[in-house]
């Protein structure tokens, strides 16, 4: 560089340098404020969702083509080992009650996986799949299914809890309780509560409700009963900011394909 181009070189500096000096001034003085802001926004974001977990719905795990409640095994398998492929842990009852109270933290991608009414394919089918990744499930249970055909029997059933399995009521008969008398939806209720930790000797304090319908009747015996959650068929992830007693679930259904039993794994949750 000659002498001419020094000089030109200098003059530049010379001309930037109190625009260099004030963007150094701002961010020093501005930026760190920018930055706690952008912290505490998103803190208050995740204060108004509350904590939220994706809970799986399953019921009948089988072939019967047209039955929106029956998934093929090998759908079921396929599911499976994307929970286990993309590092998701499922949760028991205690651990998902626990990180919902936040007496517990929370794995980067936790899902409860559940079960409605007592198939006996749950056991026959189902339980050996979740035992080769080492999953837990929970078992909604209507007991009055117990020994009918196609349905668990109660050796089953205390084999389901032997291995993990959370076994939590459904009500006795499985009715629409809505339909029925406040007197009537607690014998449904309380019944199969009691059936229930009588055959597994544990509690059984969490509650699903049959056809995903209740009314203000179901809500206060639950409460009277001192249940600690319940579970409908709302889609939609289960969050701390619902009623204990309204929690959504993701029910998986029979025809869906892959793609649209991921995308709601993975998007239901936007919808609360």
């Amino acid at each position: 560089m000659n002498g001419r181009g020094i000089n030109n070189y200098l003059r530049i500096v010379r001309t930037l340098a109190p625009i260099f000096a004030f963007v150094w001034l701002w961010l020093a003085c501005f930026a760190p404020a920018v930055t706690r802001a952008s912290a505490s926004q998103v803190a208050a974001e995740g204060q108004q969702h509350g904590i939220a977990i994706p809970v799986l719905n399953y019921h009948s795990i089988g072939v019967e083509p047209g039955n929106t409640y029956v998934l093929h095994p090998d759908k079921f398998a396929r599911q499976m080992d994307y929970l286990s492929a993309h590092h998701y842990t499922p949760l028991t009852l205690g651990d998902f009650a626990r990180i919902i109270e936040k007496k517990q933290p929370s794995p980067e991608r936790p899902v409860l996986l559940t079960f409605d009414d007592g198939y006996a394919n749950n056991a026959e089918v189902a339980m050996p799949i979740l035992q080769r990744h080492g999953f837990p499930a929970t078992l909604f249970l209507s007991p009055g299914f117990i020994g009918q055909p196609g349905y668990l029997s109660w050796p089953q059933v205390q084999e389901l809890s032997a291995a993990g399995w959370d076994i939590a009521p459904h009500s006795m008969t499985h009715p629409h309780l809505p339909q029925l008398s406040i007197e009537q939806q607690r014998e449904e209720i309380t019944e199969s509560r009691r059936r229930i930790e009588q055959a597994i000797g544990k509690s059984a304090d969490v509650f699903a409700h049959p056809y995903g319908e209740y009314n203000e009747d179901t809500l206060k015996i639950l409460k009277e009963e001192e249940f600690r959650y319940a579970f409908t068929t709302k889609e939609g992830y289960a969050s701390s900011n619902q009623s204990p007693y309204e929690l959504s679930r993701i029910v998986v259904h029979g025809e869906d394909d892959f793609a649209t039993w991921v995308q709601k794994l993975l998007y239901s949750g936007r919808r609360k």
